[in-house]
């Protein structure tokens, strides 16, 4: 609910426009020790990572639905369709979520590490951090890939082999696909959870042979180099 906001990461709910829901983070207090930092930025890079996936999903929800409003002419503001998207997604629900569960990760609690937040505001990282929350909900929002905050790109991560990385996800894909159905009937219902499935796996599975490549940092690695 919105009365535990204050406390959950001291990541405070500001309304955009008629009321879009986006991360800022508290510019007061002064530096924390270098020890909390660093434990303090651990936990933002996790939440960080995990509001990735978050906002992947919304993105392509949305790049739908700007499609489909596009198509018909609706007319309808860019703040009052954010808002809309970001209920029908569930955004907040999802990020207070994964704030609880990376704080019990980390064996801390919200308060407290909004505490430690709060203390290192001034950092030039911790605000990187705020602006790329605000970045990736805002281009998913918009239907747009989102980009990790902080992401370091290999180098080895040529467009070339971001390719080629596409082309093998869609040949295990389709094999997949083809493995499961084997010429037996399903609905389109069926199909489509079928079509879900293979094409996560897929991914999952390409993603973590390069896992090397992209030095353990995992399929969001790759999505931020492509978006």
């Amino acid at each position: 609910e919105l009365r535990n906001r204050a406390a959950v990461l001291a990541l405070s709910v500001l309304a955009v426009g008629a009321g879009l829901a986006v991360l800022v983070v508290s510019n007061t207090a002064s530096r924390t020790s270098s020890c909390q930092d660093e434990q303090l930025f651990e936990v933002l890079k996790e939440l960080s990572r995990r509001f990735f996936f978050v906002c992947q999903d919304v993105a392509a929800i949305a790049k739908s639905v700007h499609a489909k409003i596009k198509a018909s002419g609706t007319q309808i503001s860019d703040e009052k369709l954010k808002e809309q998207l970001a209920r029908q997604c569930k955004v907040f629900e999802k990020l207070q979520q994964i704030q609880n569960e990376v704080a019990e990760q980390f064996g801390l609690t919200p308060v407290a590490i909004a505490e430690m937040q709060e203390q290192a505001a001034e950092d030039s990282e911790m605000e990187s951090y705020s602006v790329g929350f605000r970045a990736m909900l805002d281009d998913a929002l918009a239907g747009k890939s989102p980009i990790l905050p902080n992401v370091k790109i290999p180098k080895a991560l040529t467009e070339e082999k971001a390719l080629e990385i596409h082309r093998q996800v869609q040949e295990v894909e389709a094999k997949k696909v083809l493995d499961t159905v084997s010429g037996s009937k399903c609905s389109l219902k069926e199909l489509g959870e079928v079509l879900a499935v293979a094409h996560k796996s897929a991914w999952d599975q390409v993603l973590e042979a390069e896992s090397e490549l992209l030095h353990s940092g995992g399929p969001e690695v790759y999505h931020s180099a492509v978006a």
